[in-house]
């Protein structure tokens, strides 16, 4: 009985050190931990400009980078990584850029560090943003710590087109006054290139073949004619741009017009935009 008394007196003092021991390993862990559930404090990621324009020489966009040191910091370092998305439905990819995937470096010793990264000429429709790279490094070179962050997006939408009628002219067809021949007007004064598009006209509400346009310059001008029965007196003519709505552009009233006919000479012209 003496013999395992002294035994368990010798091992009491083993294992309470073992448990002192186990527990002052496992802090290190948990103060690792802890400082990990902290990180989104000590690195910021924001777009910080986003310029849209009709040009892409008036388009750019500006990505910030801020961090703060860690304990044993004796530099810090950022990268940005431009991505670029080109349609809603389309994957973010990595594109290239001056000054894009280089690190920056801050001075020693200092408690907190700011980045910025510029980009331009940037093309339109898209959205860009930027993953930001964060490397803590002790005095010797080595990283203490690293991060990632991403950016809201920069969105650059494509100039719009904008076509309204400037006027509708009528003038005897052949054989002479049987049927008329009609000639509108269009102009696109929008910063945007508008694709193909349909030119609808009718007289007295009886349709004739559309027209097709396809395409129209930004701030420029074409003229469409259509063949139809004569415009008399009290008569109506209405011509519509783009009926099927293929063109994204601004409401615009005079993208439709309806004329009533005057004296049986067929001078009517009217004047829209």
């Amino acid at each position: 009985m003496k013999r395992l008394q002294r035994l368990l007196a010798l091992m009491v003092p083993v294992l309470v050190g073992f448990v002192a021991a186990s527990a002052s390993a496992a802090t290190p862990t948990l103060a690792r931990d802890g400082a990990s559930l902290l990180r989104a404090s000590l690195a910021s990621a924001t777009v910080t400009d986003c310029t849209t324009g009709d040009t892409a020489t008036e388009r750019s966009a500006t990505f910030s980078a801020g961090m703060d040191a860690v304990p044993g910091t004796s530099t810090m370092s950022v990268a940005f990584d431009l991505y670029e998305q080109t349609s809603a439905t389309s994957p973010y990819v990595a594109v290239s850029a001056p000054g894009f995937g280089v690190w920056q470096s801050s001075n020693r010793a200092i408690a907190s560090f700011t980045a910025n990264e510029n980009v331009v000429d940037l093309p339109a429709p898209a959205a860009f943003r930027a993953l930001v790279r964060y490397r803590w490094l002790s005095r010797s070179g080595r990283v203490i710590r690293r991060a990632e962050r991403v950016t809201k997006a920069c969105v650059e939408t494509a100039p719009e087109p904008d076509l309204f009628i400037v006027q509708i002219t009528h003038a005897a067809g052949s054989p002479a006054r049987t049927n008329e021949l009609y000639s509108v007007a269009i102009r696109n004064s929008g910063p945007g290139s508008a694709g193909p598009f349909e030119v609808a006209f009718s007289v007295d509400a009886t349709p004739l073949a559309d027209q097709q346009v396809v395409g129209l310059d930004p701030r420029s001008d074409t003229t469409v004619q259509f063949s139809g029965p004569r415009c008399t007196a009290g008569s109506t003519i209405t011509a519509q741009l783009d009926p099927a709505d293929a063109i994204s552009e601004p409401s615009n009233p005079s993208r439709r017009i309806t004329l009533t006919c005057g004296a049986a000479d067929g001078a009517n012209a009217a004047s829209g935009g």
